[in-house]
């Protein structure tokens, strides 16, 4: 292992020597001030199975060879000032955890990161990306937490995100998503949050959400989304933020809530009926809005 991390100071390149140390299974110089390019002589580097140079001052393109490390299983060069596209072919087909976030890496994301079984975690969030999200990372048996936030990503989400691993994280705000939320995001029942507004989704929220006893966060204002919302989303257990703001929900609000909401937001929507029984019973609340929609009746 060669780490030289937590290096303010440490103003310079990254040495084209240190790609000769052809044993070297961790390369970590995090949260330091490399400049300069990511050397293209990294592919020889072949029992790397580590790579952390996030928070630094890298410019460049990432180096086609860095993906073609088969021993590589973890790959960090979020914040930096990183170009270009993101590298493929893929043969690092023991990745587990991919975070390109915070650069300005724009094209497509590669097709081949659907061959990535052992994936766990996949962020690319803050960068400059657009097309659409290949359908196979979706069937990623091992993909927990997926963000793609702040991009230019389109289309339609892959349907099957949930179905065939335990996702936990789903974050896609801030692109120009369209269609509905997949269904399945909480099958295997551990999922934390869908984070998924300012896009152009339509349709109604899964009704898997309803039933769905692990949700933190459900953050999807900001889009076209229309119906009722899940009976169950209401109340479940653990929910501390609802928002749900600027779309098209209709029907009416249950007599009661989750004890624990922080905030909820439902304003600039078409519920009808009465507020909440017990409303200003929450004691956690902090936040709440329900403006310009068609509630009638008395504030209980």
């Amino acid at each position: 292992m060669l780490e030289l991390s937590d290096n303010a100071f440490l103003l310079m390149a990254i040495p084209s020597s240190f790609t000769q140390l052809r044993k070297l299974k961790q390369l970590l110089i995090k949260d330091s001030s490399l400049i300069g390019e990511i050397p293209v002589t990294i592919g020889n580097l072949t029992e790397l199975e580590e790579l952390d140079l996030s928070n630094n001052n890298l410019t460049g393109t990432i180096p086609s060879g860095l993906f073609l490390l088969k021993n590589l299983t973890k790959l960090y060069l979020y914040k930096n000032h990183l170009s270009g596209a993101i590298p493929w072919p893929i043969e690092a087909l023991k990745m587990q955890i991919i975070d390109l976030s915070q650069n300005n890496l724009n094209e497509t994301i590669p097709a081949d990161f659907g061959k990535l079984t052992m994936l766990s975690v996949l962020a690319l969030f803050e960068n400059q990306l657009s097309g659409e999200i290949p359908e196979t990372i979706g069937r990623l048996p091992s993909l927990r937490d997926v963000k793609l936030f702040n991009n230019n990503l389109s289309g339609t989400l892959p349907p099957d995100f949930g179905r065939y691993s335990k996702l936990r994280g789903f974050e896609v705000p801030s692109n120009h998503f369209t269609g509905k939320l997949p269904e399945h995001l909480c099958a295997n029942g551990e999922l934390l949050g869908v984070v998924a507004f300012d896009n152009n989704l339509t349709g109604e929220l899964p009704n898997s959400l309803g039933n769905c006893s692990s949700l933190l966060i459900v953050r999807v204002h900001g889009n076209r989304l229309s119906g009722s919302i899940p009976a169950g989303l209401w109340t479940s257990s653990n929910l501390t933020i609802l928002m749900l703001s600027d779309n098209l929900f209709t029907g009416q609000l249950p007599r009661t809530l989750t004890p624990n909401l922080r905030r909820l937001d439902i304003s600039n929507n078409k519920f009808s009926g009465q507020l909440p029984y017990g409303l200003s019973s929450l004691k956690h609340l902090i936040a709440f809005s329900a403006s310009n929609n068609f509630f009638s009746g008395t504030i209980c």
